[in-house]
């Protein structure tokens, strides 16, 4: 007797793979290449509400004729992922940048700020699954309340 063989429908997991093309021959590693993405979508962000966010060239800054980028690509990765990845409002977005800028301004590293940003965006998606949970959207609230108080902002 023969053992009938059935085919199952693999399952897959993780995160769908997403399209990191432009930035993949830049970057040693896929991961590498999708943080470069993200940080074109902060840059992208940047571009498109220039006029909302004054002091945009503390994060970016581009000069064609020399040819040099000037860039915090940690803030402007974490301002990506919240647009892109998190599908957060540009209005959110815009306004965490500003806040972002503000800290800088005062003193705080690239790295602090890129810190406070995470923690925001992961306060966000937490209340985003679970909008009627309060204690989720004081968290949110909170780490927001951080950055601000690095920026120097009441």
């Amino acid at each position: 007797m023969e053992k009938i063989k059935t085919e199952k429908a693999e399952r897959r997991r993780g995160r769908p793979k997403l399209d990191a093309r432009i930035t993949g021959e830049y970057a040693p590693s896929r991961r590498q290449a999708l943080n470069k993405m993200y940080m074109y979508e902060g840059v992208h962000l940047l571009s498109v509400a220039a006029t909302e966010i004054p002091n945009n060239e503390i994060l970016w800054q581009e000069d064609r004729t020399a040819v040099t980028v000037k860039s915090r690509d940690g803030i402007l990765e974490q301002l990506g992922r919240m647009a892109a990845q998190d599908k957060l409002a540009c209005t959110d977005c815009v306004y965490l940048a500003n806040l972002a800028i503000s800290a800088i301004q005062v003193g705080y590293t690239t790295r602090e700020v890129e810190t406070a940003l995470r923690k925001i965006r992961m306060a966000a998606k937490a209340s985003m699954i679970n909008p009627n949970n309060e204690a989720l959207y004081s968290a949110l609230g909170n780490a927001v309340d951080i950055l601000r108080r690095m920026g120097g902002i009441a």
